[in-house]
């Protein structure tokens, strides 16, 4: 009896920090002299105070059913040392050199502190996780002892950061108290919620603060490097325009976008020649090699109006901008060179560079891949389609869509020569992101051309995405096609021929024929497939249960609301699923 006491007693003491944790947090104040990165600062305490509630949520530290098997006599200990770090004016001045001094809150301040933050990073965690600020408010209203809170002020960033690095260090070891398999879902929660949250920003100043936090606090995997990389491309967005929500704002003042690396574009003015091997003359159509200053590059071209070539040279450079700006590999795509135009024959060019230039690289597309190779297992299969998804994650997260997913966009390098198997083991490279429009009225006049006017490229367009009234581009439509290409890689054969074979026999035929007297054709869509039994046992059969269920997810998201478009609960339950099913 006296042990459980014991344990109840340390429960409840480390109840006691937990609340008082909470309470340092919301009024852990800098006075009104922290210099110019206060906004940083703030929002690693927005998002620790996060992972703090997060973490007691799940250990039930303010309810009944308090988690047994948790070791609470560390987590006292921990807590109790946040609770000093965040309330003890002692500790900032030996560890930082600060001049702290402290002061009641007073009244008006806690009434304020009951509501959720109305602007900054703050406000949208408080959107995306409201409960949080519940159970702050719960507590803050609850005690009806005088609160005390420290003042003191630096401009010494790398003093802020050693704050934030410090109070997420005691945090990171409260999380390690967990099994496993919670330690893994707390994080991807918080993975989740970092994405959410670039994904909502609308300035260039939000974006960067959470890369800055990713890079300086929490960069311990691969995710956060993709997450830092992510809100790097957000501000890269922001500043071009594309893709534009009306809650965004481009930054007109150098004051925005200050801090900011913008790497200069580059116009190629060298003349592009045949690479060799590629024949004698440049095709300049489609995708392929030439040769830039003796070096092997690869080039997508796009024919425009030559009547709006002026408005054309303008999406391009955006476009070139954006591509330079992926600089992680979860972006699945080649190092942008630069961008091309050629006013005389009406086409631009995105120029890209390749792996290395002592190798004769050529490739092949998803396409190519399917209708040659016969056998790939079903693992590389599910890989392939897991880095595409996250690809598609990327984009939406910096709220880019590629708006032109298919086979023919997806391809595979390997030196010259080389078996399918070869290219079949390189990771897939995204390209076609000269269809990546900017759906507003400033860009109506620029792009008055379909993305693409091929029938087949329609199979993978959304039902509101086809013919002159389609609907203003929006992500669903790129996990659309997204599923179809899951559904390709699924089954290992080109959507034409499943949909010939469930849907809408002699298919390619009637696209043939449609093509030729240039008719308009009613073509089927996945809903069709996903409706038909005998499709669902195929895809069962060939790609087992779940990968039914995510190309299910990825064709069935009804149009988001007004509030919802910039979140990611489809895109990130999508690559999540991917990555179980491959191991």
């Amino acid at each position: 009896m006296e042990g459980a006491a014991a344990v109840v007693g340390i429960i409840t003491a480390a109840g006691q920090s937990f609340s008082a944790c909470v309470q340092a947090f919301e009024f852990f104040n800098t006075a009104q002299h922290i210099g110019p990165d206060g906004d940083l600062f703030r929002t690693g305490l927005e998002f620790e105070k996060y992972r703090l509630i997060s973490w007691a949520c799940r250990v039930g530290i303010d309810r009944d059913s308090r988690r047994s098997a948790l070791n609470w006599e560390v987590a006292k200990l921990l807590l109790n040392q946040l609770e000093l770090f965040l309330t003890s004016a002692d500790r900032l001045k030996t560890r930082y050199a600060l001049e702290v001094s402290e002061e009641q809150v007073q009244e008006i301040e806690k009434l304020r502190a009951l509501e959720p933050p109305k602007q900054g990073i703050g406000k949208l965690i408080a959107r995306l996780k409201p409960n949080i600020y519940n159970t702050s408010a719960q507590i803050i209203q609850a005690n009806n002892s005088p609160i005390k809170r420290l003042l003191w002020a630096t401009r010494d960033k790398e003093k802020l950061k050693k704050i934030i690095n410090e109070i997420a260090g005691l945090i990171d070891k409260l999380e390690h108290l967990l099994d496993d398999a919670e330690r893994l879902s707390e994080r991807a929660e918080y993975t989740k919620l970092l994405r959410e949250v670039i994904s909502l920003t609308s300035t260039t100043s939000e974006a960067r603060q959470i890369e800055e936090l990713v890079r300086n606090v929490h960069q311990e995997n691969t995710d956060d490097m993709a997450i830092e990389a992510a809100a790097y491309v957000k501000q890269i967005r922001l500043v071009v325009g594309m893709d534009k929500r009306e809650d965004e704002v481009k930054p007109t003042t150098p004051q925005e976008t200050l801090g900011l690396s913008i790497k200069p574009l580059n116009v190629l003015k060298r003349s592009l020649t045949s690479w060799k091997g590629e024949g004698e003359s440049l095709r300049y159509l489609g995708l392929e090699f030439a040769s830039y200053n003796q070096r092997q590059v690869l080039i997508q071209w796009k024919t425009v109006d030559s009547l709006h070539w002026d408005i054309y040279k303008g999406q391009m450079k955006s476009l070139a901008l954006l591509l330079a700006s992926f600089r992680d590999d979860s972006f699945h795509s080649l190092p942008c060179k630069g961008y091309y135009p050629m006013r005389s024959r009406a086409i631009h060019g995105i120029v890209y560079e390749m792996p290395d230039n002592d190798t004769d690289w050529t490739f092949k597309t998803l396409k190519d891949l399917i209708s040659e190779q016969p056998h790939v297992s079903l693992g590389r299969r599910t890989e392939i389609a897991r880095m595409i998804a996250q690809t598609v994650l990327q984009l939406h997260t910096a709220g880019w869509m590629h708006k032109s997913l298919r086979p023919e966009n997806i391809i595979f390098l390997a030196p010259r020569g080389s078996s399918n198997i070869l290219f079949l083991k390189s990771e897939p490279i995204i390209v076609g992101y000269d269809y990546a429009r900017a759906d507003n009225e400033h860009s109506a006049a620029a792009y008055t051309q379909r993305p693409d006017t091929d029938v087949d490229a329609d199979l993978y367009r959304h039902l509101k995405t086809r013919g002159d009234n389609r609907e203003t581009y929006q992500k669903r439509f790129d996990l659309y096609s997204l599923g179809c290409l899951i559904l390709e890689l699924a089954c290992w054969r080109i959507l034409q021929s499943i949909f010939s074979t469930f849907v809408t026999e002699g298919l390619a035929d009637t696209i043939e024929d449609a093509r030729k007297h240039n008719s308009v054709l009613d073509l089927p869509t996945m809903d069709d497939i996903l409706k038909n039994e005998e499709a669902v046992a195929y895809i069962e059969h060939n790609g087992g249960t779940k990968i039914r269920e995510i190309i299910s997810l990825c064709c069935s998201i009804p149009k988001a609301g007004e509030d919802e478009e910039g979140l990611l609960k489809e895109q990130v339950a999508v690559v999540r699923e991917l990555e179980w099913c491959r191991m």
